[in-house]
């Protein structure tokens, strides 16, 4: 069964062209091979791992030599996945959003060592999102380039922190933390000195010109007809987020073949672009942490001094006897992607996976694809395949009736990161949810006090007084525990 399983996808994903499958593909370590070995690979390893589907794009002499999709778009479904599927870039954002500013700064719109403060017209604590940091004299000293190397001592996001504030751990320029709350900050002060849209910025800057016909920062209703859902650790398919605000943190959806049309882009610039391009991959801050997240983020060793391990303004690098490279990650519920060059060699490979089983998949892809084992997956967290990974869900939570004056107390405001708010409104006998005013989802009752969205992965265990009052929630996300506050 198994062997039929890996036929169809090979046969439904990857149609067979004897002379294109045999093509040859080089590795960084001087050999080739075929392009049958490489997606026979691929496929191996997504059934064996539970990788729904793949994008998959690689890059040899600084051109891309081979795009294709793999396996399902949807789990328990005939959705295949092609090279023009839709998936979710996750953090990849960051990095197309890094390069836009590089551009701003070769056409002097913004100084890379200038402070963001001095770009505003009034102090950062007086914008709406960023209160928290009243009375922090340290929000004046964050230039662009801590952002884009990640020093501004901003945590990664504050809804993770314990009282979900933004805050600073330490003094901005002082060390290394990956923060996606430094990149929202530069988003802000860009958009303020433009007066232009993220999107909009990327799309004259950088979708156009490199012909990334396939990618933006917000939903477009053309991906209605070929994107790929997201799937938990049990391949799960879960609600595709149709994000409606450019988002340059994470919300960028792509192919990865038009990613890798980006990093060919970068590869090939001429002249004074290449010089910048250059400095765009000059290391900034060395990396001696044990790892990116968790308690060994804050913990040095030596264990990465041999490969150079460090930040750019935009990417991870490190070196090795194959030269400079630069990588990425990409992370979200149900989406999980990598991407790597060696820039000396010119080759490179960029996968995005509609799966939370890619990381522990990333390690046996990379060397089978272009022979890497060099990426600091340890570094990065990415697990080690477990064969003996228990692949059984856990049930579904089960919805239960409750009366309407008891659903009617949860009606209200809460607080929400990135200062935004979320409103529960009672409609039609039931409680629905909703971040934006928009779009909004059923709120199901599995406790007089717990409540969950069906098909996603979050759980409300709401704060009750003791006179019965509400007073605001813990919202659950696998492991993760974000606060909120009852507003009205």
């Amino acid at each position: 069964m198994i062997i039929l399983h890996v036929f169809l996808i090979v046969a439904i994903s990857c149609p067979i062209n004897l002379k294109s499958r045999n093509t040859k593909i080089m590795r960084i370590d001087g050999h080739a091979t075929k392009i049958c070995q490489i997606e026979d690979s691929i496929v191996q390893i997504m059934e064996k791992a539970g990788i729904p589907g793949i994008s998959c794009a690689i890059i040899n002499d600084s051109q891309i030599v081979y795009e294709q999709g793999f396996g399902l778009r949807k789990k328990d479904s005939t959705l295949t996945s092609d090279k023009y599927t839709i998936f979710n870039a996750a953090s990849f954002s960051k990095t197309v959003f890094a390069y836009l500013v590089m551009l701003l700064s070769e056409d002097g719109i913004i100084d890379l060592d200038k402070p963001l403060q001095e770009y505003l017209e009034k102090p950062l604590y007086e914008y709406p999102n960023y209160q928290d940091l009243i009375g922090d004299s340290r929000a004046s000293l964050i230039t662009a380039r801590m952002v884009l190397s990640h020093q501004t001592g901003f945590p990664n996001l504050r809804f993770l922190t314990k009282d979900g504030k933004l805050k600073f751990l330490f003094e901005p320029g002082t060390g290394f933390s990956y923060s996606g709350e430094g990149i929202g900050l530069l988003q802000m002060v860009i958009e303020e000195i433009t007066g232009i849209g993220l999107e909009e910025l990327c799309k004259e800057r950088i979708f156009e010109p490199f012909d990334m016909n396939y990618t933006s920062y917000v939903w477009q209703e053309r991906f209605e007809e070929n994107h790929a859902f997201p799937h938990d650790q049990y391949e799960r398919p879960r609600p595709v987020q149709r994000r409606h605000k450019a988002d340059a943190i994470g919300s960028m959806l792509t192919t990865a073949g038009d990613y890798a049309r980006f990093l060919v882009g970068l590869l090939n610039s001429k002249g004074e672009r290449r010089n910048l391009i250059s400095s765009m991959f000059e290391p900034q801050i060395a990396i001696t942490s044990k790892s990116k997240f968790g308690p060994g983020a804050w913990e040095d060793t030596d264990k990465y001094t041999n490969i150079r391990l460090s930040r750019t303004l935009g990417w991870g690098y490190f070196k090795s006897h194959f030269g400079r490279a630069v990588f990425h990650t990409g992370h979200d519920l149900g989406n999980q992607n990598y991407h790597v060059v060696f820039l000396d060699k010119g080759i490179g490979a960029v996968l995005l996976s509609n799966s939370d089983n890619f990381e522990s998949a990333a390690r046996e892809l990379f060397e089978a694809i272009i022979g890497d084992t060099i990426s600091p997956f340890d570094w990065l967290g990415y697990p080690y395949y477990d064969p003996d990974k228990n692949r059984t869900p856990p049930p579904e939570p089960v919805a239960i009736e409750l009366e309407p004056e008891v659903l009617h107390k949860f009606v209200g405001e809460y607080t929400f990161p990135g200062n935004r708010t979320l409103t529960i409104k009672f409609d039609e006998q039931n409680l629905i949810i909703s971040d934006d005013g928009e779009r909004w989802l059923p709120l199901s009752a599995e406790a007089q006090d717990k409540f969950f969205v069906k098909g996603r992965e979050y759980e409300f265990q709401f704060l009750i007084d003791e006179t019965g009052i509400v007073t605001g929630y813990k919202l659950l996300i696998e492991d993760v525990e974000i606060p909120g506050e009852k507003i009205k």
